[in-house]
């Protein structure tokens, strides 16, 4: 507060310095041309008072003792007043409503004290200027005096308005002066709580959005930038439904979820709360706009659901399969002896063919179920797994599967990890054949490995043709294939065998951008 009183009262200073020498260029030019001509009296004064403005200037910049300073000037702008008003007609000068500014300034610099100095000065100077010039004790230009009766009473009216004017410029100095230290103070607290306000709003992990009663978007916080992508600049002159697209205008249900695009493409799932803005009882100025972004929270529901599907499917189907292979093994096996005791034709023979074809597919596609339905628990040991990648690639180059179309490409570091070696074969095994499966015309299999924060993260990424939104829904329920002659179960092994080592398995697919599939370990 002693800083900021220091430098208003240097602006102050700087102030009274033009207001000096635009005063007296004023009355004096005034002054000239109502006597048509300059007088030597005139141009001393107009040098004088900007001679004293340059010393003023150098003082500012050289000395730091502005109150001296403040009553220096005061008493030499009286002193230089007074000589002002005797050269220029005395008792009939124009000068002498100098002396009410000089008063209004000193109350400004010196407060209540500058104000009784200046007042009292100006009258204690007035009144001696006029008598002594009246008794020709000082010369004077005054051609006419008055009578001394009339000259005291002017005098004395003088003087009650210099004291007038000190006790009305004192007290609005001060009203000013205490309004502008409450308005500072106010607007101290106004700009910290702001900025409290301001800190809230980026702390909160939940976004926020502010909107008027059009959509305007008046508030955006930094939880909400993080979760659409959108920088607050950039969203405030958007409306609400530009930045989520499936926000209704109407905001009718208080509470709603929404599937959305982020600026960057991605889809995210976001829950919100609405609230109104109100002015009074009836009229709403705008909504204020609460949202999550539960996109993993629906993941996980997800994956639960899958659970608790796998699981009741594979309770209920264990036993169905047991009651079809014992039967399909009598079939098959007294289909065999028929065949023995039979002569068929050629057209016989090859129905035969067909139903004894059909029938080990039968029987491997309930082995391979039988095996999912009743998983083992893994056989943990210490496994490289970037040896154990490119030993299943190896293997996979030789499938019929592969084409001179396909490519593999492998960013392997060398990542340690407890695991069962022979199952996580046929995972990364199956993760390949499905990716060649969905690049029918060619593309390329990225294979990635890396820890992370102490995990393993496997990451297999085709560019084939993608998986719809209701597709991956039902990416690892069993028997659910998009290929033709496949099971559907080598996608619900995979889950499962990435589910018994504790691990999570994610998808990521676009139609006709590709799909890739992340591990966690």
């Amino acid at each position: 507060m002693a800083d900021n009183g220091i430098m208003n009262r240097r602006k102050w200073l700087l102030r009274l310095i033009y207001v000096r020498i635009a005063a007296f260029t004023i009355f004096i030019a005034a002054e000239a041309v109502h006597k048509v001509e300059w007088s030597a009296d005139t141009l001393v004064l107009l040098a004088a008072v900007y001679a004293l403005s340059a010393c003023w200037f150098g003082l500012l910049t050289l000395n730091k003792s502005y109150v001296w300073q403040c009553y220096t000037q005061i008493a030499v702008d009286l002193l230089l007043i007074t000589w002002t008003v005797n050269r220029t007609g005395g008792v009939d000068s124009y000068f002498s409503s100098l002396y009410f500014l000089e008063i209004v300034m000193s109350s400004i610099l010196l407060e209540r004290r500058g104000a009784f100095v200046a007042g009292t000065a100006s009258s204690v100077l007035h009144f001696a200027h006029m008598d002594l010039s009246f008794f020709k004790y000082i010369p004077s230009t005054t051609e006419v005096w008055p009578d001394l009766p009339t000259l005291q009473y002017i005098i004395s009216l003088n003087i009650f308005g210099f004291c007038s004017v000190g006790f009305l410029s004192n007290f609005l100095a001060e009203s000013w002066r205490r309004t502008g230290d409450e308005l500072e103070k106010s607007t101290g607290q106004v700009a910290f709580l702001q900025a409290f306000s301001d800190r809230i709003m980026d702390s909160l992990g939940t976004g926020l959005v502010t909107t008027d009663i059009e959509g305007r978007i008046y508030l955006f916080n930094r939880a909400a930038e993080d979760i659409t992508g959108y920088r607050s600049h950039d969203a405030l002159r958007l409306k609400i439904w530009e930045v989520f697209p499936g926000v209704s205008p109407d905001a009718d249900s208080p509470r709603f979820e929404i599937s959305t695009a982020k600026e960057d493409g991605t889809t995210v799932n976001l829950r919100f709360s609405v609230s109104p803005v109100m002015i009074d009882e009836k009229n709403t100025a705008g909504h204020v706009w609460c949202f999550d972004d539960v996109t993993e929270l629906r993941l996980l529901e997800r994956r639960m659901r899958q659970k608790e599907q796998m699981a009741a499917i594979g309770a209920m189907s264990a036993g169905i399969a047991h009651e079809i292979r014992n039967p399909l093994a009598s079939i098959a096996g007294s289909f065999n002896l028929l065949q023995t005791d039979l002569k068929l034709d050629p057209e016989q023979r090859q129905l035969a063919e067909i139903i004894t074809r059909e029938t080990e597919r039968l029987n491997r596609t309930i082995t391979d179920f039988l095996s999912y339905a009743r998983p083992q628990s893994p056989n943990r040991k210490d496994v490289d797994l970037a040896e154990l990648i490119s030993e299943t690639m190896q293997l996979i180059r030789n499938s019929p599967e592969l084409k001179q179309e396909h490519r593999i490409e492998t960013w392997l570091r060398p990542v340690r990890a407890d695991v069962d070696e022979s199952m996580l074969r046929q995972v990364f095994y199956n993760l390949a054949s499905n990716a060649f499966r969905a690049m029918p015309d060619g593309g390329t299999l990225t294979i990635t490995l890396e820890g992370r924060n102490g995990n393993a993260r496997i990451q297999f990424r085709d560019t084939g043709v993608g998986l719809a939104e209701d597709e991956l829904k039902r990416l690892f329920v069993p028997f659910n294939s998009s290929f033709r002659n496949g099971t559907g179960l080598g996608l619900s092994t995979v889950y499962q065998i990435v589910n018994a080592h504790n691990g999570t398995i994610l998808v990521k697919s676009r139609k006709g951008k590709g799909t890739s599939f992340t591990i966690e370990l």
